[in-house]
């Protein structure tokens, strides 16, 4: 008799253990936070709660935002004489730091974002100071590309083709060789708040096969920075640049030209 009462408190004592050991285990899994799903993290980093202002720069009143560019050339278009510009397809890309944008609540290093989710950041004012024309490319969505970091670093990629002016010296035309830039600065924000640089490596990139009727395409780049003063303060600006001259000679993206074969645009007689 006294075998079995052992017996049973013992098996008593088990059950006890076990259901004390799964209850505990039922109210640790209830009390761990559910993981955030990605419209909550994004609502909780930059929604309308969150305190992030998309009008106002990073370390605002701080050191001015560097942002580093990249610019990949999809094609090239006309170079035209008579009305001294060229046309241009590209990717440009720009990244900076935004401390607001850090993150460790979301378990991915990176995300991906939608274009429209470009209205909710801050970003650069860049434009082409030697622009004539220009459209961004919707087809079959808007070509732009948001990519935030977990450290806060955002990639803002955009898809633009546009027509650049290049004054042309043709004092010896046809056989002249000509320089054409392109020119990027910051519209509205001086030196003392951000600053255009060029990426370290693989600044300007071509794709490969480019070619342009009448001209050679070369790989031949000199990366240059400048400031501009005008009566609003002092900018920043920056344009890929190359030297160099050759039959058909058309370097990235400052164009240095000298036609293969071109006729003149008025015989005299």
């Amino acid at each position: 008799m006294y075998s079995f009462n052992t017996l049973r408190l013992y098996l008593w004592e088990t059950i006890v253990f076990f259901s004390l050991a799964a209850s505990k285990e039922a109210d640790a899994a209830r009390s761990a936070p559910k993981p955030m799903s990605p419209s909550d993290f994004l609502d909780k980093l930059m929604g309308r709660t969150s305190g992030y202002d998309a009008r106002i720069r990073p370390n605002f009143k701080g050191p001015p935002v560097n942002v580093s560019c990249n610019i990949f050339i999809n094609s090239f278009g006309s170079i035209a004489e008579t009305t001294m510009d060229y046309r241009v397809n590209i990717f440009l890309r720009q990244q900076w730091n935004d401390p607001r944008l850090a993150y460790n609540e979301y378990p991915d290093d990176s995300l991906d974002l939608d274009p429209s989710m470009l209205d909710s950041i801050w970003k650069p004012d860049l434009f082409f100071a030697n622009e004539k024309g220009a459209h961004f490319h919707e087809i079959t969505t808007d070509n732009k590309l948001l990519r935030i970091s977990r450290n806060g670093n955002v990639l803002y990629s955009i898809r633009i083709t546009l027509t650049l002016a290049c004054p042309m010296d043709l004092k010896n035309f046809p056989m002249d060789v000509q320089t054409c830039i392109m020119q990027l600065e910051s519209f509205g924000y001086t030196m003392n708040d951000l600053i255009f640089e060029w990426q370290e490596q693989g600044a300007v990139q071509v794709a490969d096969g480019l070619t342009l009727p009448q001209f050679i395409l070369k790989e031949e780049k000199d990366l240059r920075y400048c400031t501009k003063h005008y009566n609003t303060g002092k900018f920043t600006a920056s344009r890929p640049g190359s030297t160099g001259a050759a039959d058909g000679l058309l370097s990235d993206p400052d164009v240095h030209s000298q036609p293969a074969h071109r006729y003149p645009l008025m015989d005299s007689f």
